[in-house]
């Protein structure tokens, strides 16, 4: 039987690995939210005729700039967010989706991602576009020759193998301390 210090070592291996996989995807999906986001106001413009048709060649390169830098300041405020707290990605409270393909599983993170659409949205409406409906979702694409579902079916496989391990400690710990009571009992 391991140890606890074996199993703790084993515990922050996995950690340790699991942390490289969700940096590398975080990393894919703000990667992609500068696009995500040129395609949905590009949307919103092109919808917008009476809107599109009053701007200049000027004005509306000035506004492709702003959307530029919109969609950068969303990428690093999502990937900020994403990457704040990986208690989020792997604590006691994030249930397992046994071969999931969406973070939808994962609630905590879920509601981090959810916070992309309306903030597009809320950009829209600052610019005077007529609203359009946003709905974001991981991209299922090749990104720089990375797979996102791909990429979160190994995140649920190696929270899986976290909680395993996490199982293993704890009963090497309880057993460990029945062990010393017993022997308490015994001596006193």
């Amino acid at each position: 039987m391991p140890t606890l210090d074996q199993l703790d070592e084993q515990l922050e291996a996995i950690r340790a690995k699991l942390q490289l996989q969700i940096v590398e995807l975080v990393d894919v999906i703000t990667g992609d939210l500068p696009t995500f986001t040129l395609k949905q106001i590009r949307r919103a413009f092109i919808e917008d005729v009476e809107f599109a048709e009053k701007l200049s060649d000027a004005e509306l390169t000035a506004f492709k700039s702003r959307v530029h830098a919109f969609g950068d300041a969303l990428a690093v405020e999502i990937r900020a967010s994403l990457l704040d707290d990986m208690d989020a990605w792997w604590g006691k409270a994030v249930p397992l989706d046994a071969g999931g393909k969406t973070l939808d599983g994962n609630p905590a993170i879920a509601a981090k991602l959810a916070v992309i659409a309306p903030k597009i949205e809320a950009f829209i409406d600052h610019e005077h576009l007529s609203p359009i409906e946003i709905s974001y979702k991981t991209p299922a694409y090749f990104i720089q020759g990375k797979y996102a579902p791909g990429m979160i079916e190994k995140y649920w496989s190696q929270l899986a193998n976290l909680r395993a391990a996490e199982e293993s400690r704890a009963i090497v710990d309880r057993e460990e301390r029945k062990a010393r009571l017993a022997q308490r009992w015994d001596e006193v």
